[in-house]
């Protein structure tokens, strides 16, 4: 039995399943899901600007705003008071916090998903957590962003009043957190690329087995091929018989044919009398003697 293309006979192998282009990049969007979620809600109770006020050289107020509320460290006058209470702080938290908890949730679906038995439902499932949740956290992130730079332009050193802002370590562990779930989104998008499509099976042709040589090819020595016999030097051949053959024997005399079957019986293979031989007389031998000489005395 010869080798061929496949060990296969009757075709090719049995197809593999194709591997998934996405899950090393829907894994790594999950790792980075999980710190990025991490960075956002401590972030968020993090404070995140600091504001002061200083009046003829005196701490008028000293406040601290975070993504949720805002403290103080030196208590501001009775009217100033009210007017904090009457009001609250833009809460960045909300989104920040909901974002984390999809990104989380993601994160943990991609997880899932990296085992062979997980299905294509909790895959796409994972990517599409994972893209809402990156999103969410980058939108909120950046507008958070633009609502403390605008605050930093607020900052005054001329006069007898003075305002000074400066941003806290919640900001920035905002920022990171933005920018780690900016890398989340773009792996998770890529994480839904599919397989390239592969191409139809087109089948090999499959060379015929060579006869198995039994003599070893002789080299050719250049000379003439020998000579073949004339017709007239052939020995004669038996012309074919139509007829039918008669079976193999086992050393005994072929069989000869009925009476009927002979083509010489005139009367048709009907039984015909034939006469007695006629019994002949004995003979006796005829032997001629030389002629007796009597001898000389």
């Amino acid at each position: 039995m010869t080798a061929g293309p496949y060990p296969y006979p009757y075709g090719p192998p049995p197809a593999q399943p194709p591997a998934d282009p996405g899950a090393v990049f829907r894994l790594f969007a999950g790792i980075l899901g999980v710190l990025a979620a991490a960075l956002v809600i401590a972030g968020s109770f993090l404070p995140q600007t600091s504001f002061e006020q200083v009046v003829n050289g005196k701490t008028e107020s000293s406040q601290t705003i975070s993504a949720w509320s805002r403290s103080f460290a030196v208590e501001p006058s009775e009217e100033a008071k009210k007017f904090y209470e009457q009001t609250h702080v833009a809460r960045y938290g909300i989104p920040l916090t909901a974002g984390a908890v999809v990104l989380l949730a993601g994160a943990g679906l991609a997880f899932a998903g990296a085992r062979r038995s997980a299905g294509p439902g909790v895959r796409a499932g994972a990517r599409t957590a994972l893209v809402a949740g990156a999103a969410g956290v980058t939108a909120a992130v950046w507008m958070l962003g633009m609502d403390v730079s605008a605050t930093l332009s607020y900052e005054t050193d001329e006069g007898t009043i003075k305002s000074h802002y400066t941003t806290g370590i919640g900001f920035w562990l905002l920022v990171g957190g933005g920018i780690v779930a900016l890398m989340a989104l773009v792996s998770a998008v890529l994480a839904g690329r599919r397989a390239p499509a592969a191409a139809p099976y087109q089948q090999q042709s499959r060379p015929y087995p060579a006869p198995p040589q039994q003599f070893a090819q002789q080299p050719y020595g250049g000379g003439y091929p020998a000579s073949q016999p004339f017709p007239a030097q052939a020995p004669p051949q038996a012309p074919p018989q139509t007829g039918p053959q008669p079976p193999p024997g086992y050393g005994g005399p072929a069989s000869q044919p009925f009476p009927a079957q002979q083509p010489d019986d005139p009367y048709g293979g009907a039984t015909q009398a034939q006469p007695h031989p006629a019994q002949q007389e004995p003979t006796e031998p005829n032997y001629q003697l030389p002629p007796l000489k009597p001898p000389n005395t």
